[in-house]
């Protein structure tokens, strides 16, 4: 039995050659899909989501910053660039920690919640959360999970990522479409 995959929404932050690109995946897993066996199952995630150390880019509806801890909040239409990748979302939350200097802060962690949509040249992901945490170099997205990579497409309800290692994990009624040459 084919069941029907997740409606995209990660179309409105990509170029039309990526769109176009997933709605034929898509349009492919309706009609060759086949149901994964287990319940969880091990993928190869590439490093494409790393976030490095050079200048993040926000725009936002509004900001909000908590001036004793230096947590910001940037709330509707939420953009966030970073060299080729793109994240979009409802809501953007940076939380700070103590950097290598005295009296200095850097981002600890990420987090994203609401039509969230990470996508890069290699890969496109989306979900209803998804927190990043800088110094361990991890990705978990929550909520109706869609990965793409390549001609392959990935969906389940849990997804975590090791970004230094290039390992991920899918679980929570896995699907999957591999295509083969």
């Amino acid at each position: 039995m084919i069941h029907p995959m997740p409606r995209p929404v990660l179309t409105y932050a990509m170029g039309p050659v990526l769109s176009g690109f997933l709605m034929a995946v898509l349009a492919a897993a309706l009609m060759v899909s086949l149901p994964a066996q287990a319940q969880d199952v091990q993928i190869r995630f590439g490093s494409s989501l790393r976030l490095e150390e050079s200048a993040l880019e926000v725009t936002a509806d509004s900001l909000e910053v908590d001036q004793t801890t230096g947590a910001t909040v940037f709330t509707g239409n939420v953009l966030a660039a970073q060299g080729d990748m793109r994240i979009s979302a409802n809501l953007l939350q940076l939380v700070y920690e103590a950097g290598a200097t005295e009296g200095s802060r850097r981002i600890g962690t990420l987090t994203a919640t609401g039509d969230v949509a990470m996508v890069t040249s290699e890969e496109a992901v989306e979900a209803e959360r998804a927190v990043y945490s800088m110094r361990a170099q991890t990705l978990e997205m929550t909520g109706d999970v869609m990965l793409v990579q390549g001609p392959n497409l990935l969906s389940g309800e849990r997804f975590i990522a090791d970004l230094r290692n290039g390992t991920g994990r899918m679980t929570g009624r896995v699907r999957t479409i591999i295509q083969f040459d």
